[in-house]
């Protein structure tokens, strides 16, 4: 049996609900962003942060660092249920989706330029190191400040900083390279 040293138990008298409260208004945004790094919908997110509150009022118990064990909990429960959905193969598409489906495969890409484009990013973001492209992932398109990035990775935000700076200008050298490369082609 697992024993979670970080939790300490409180009795129900000291258990505060304007605390619990104020925990709940000043944690719930920014969890839920990160739930939704992973799971990548916000319902879903959303979902899984209101579980880990009510869970936590229930049992009544604080853990002696409520941050560290709040982010865990919320990652744990993302991958529990990604696990779970890889399980579920079968899955049924509500009507408006399955039209949005329809209408893509049947009229031709619009834009395929721009489409280029984005493929092509999406390409170099994962030439990027592991790190320099979750930092990345986390403030360019999850819209995580520096502070936040730092503290969850638990690196100061000078060096989520250097990360930033040292993806923007690879990906520049990159898109220079690309533009290069496709003019010269014409």
């Amino acid at each position: 049996m697992k024993v979670d040293h970080d939790l300490a138990p409180i009795e129900s008298k000291s258990f505060d609900l304007k605390q619990f409260e104020l925990l709940y208004n000043n944690k719930n945004h920014s969890l839920q962003k990160y739930a939704v790094y992973y799971v990548n919908d916000l319902e879903v997110a959303k979902s899984i942060v209101n579980d880990l509150f009510v869970q936590m009022w229930f049992k009544e118990l604080t853990p002696l660092n409520i941050k560290s064990y709040l982010y865990r909990s919320v990652k744990n429960a993302c991958l529990n249920y990604l696990e779970q959905q890889q399980k579920n193969i079968l899955f049924y598409v509500e009507q408006d989706e399955l039209t949005e489906l329809a209408d893509l495969i049947i009229e031709p890409q619009k834009d395929h330029l721009e489409t280029g484009h984005l493929k092509f990013l999406q390409q170099v973001i994962t030439l990027l190191p592991q790190k320099r492209q979750l930092v990345f992932r986390m403030h360019r398109l999850e819209g995580f400040s520096y502070a936040e990035i730092a503290d969850l990775l638990q690196i100061s935000p000078r060096t989520v900083e250097d990360h930033l700076s040292k993806a923007m200008q690879f990906i520049h050298a990159q898109a220079t390279h690309f533009l290069y490369t496709n003019l010269t082609e014409a």
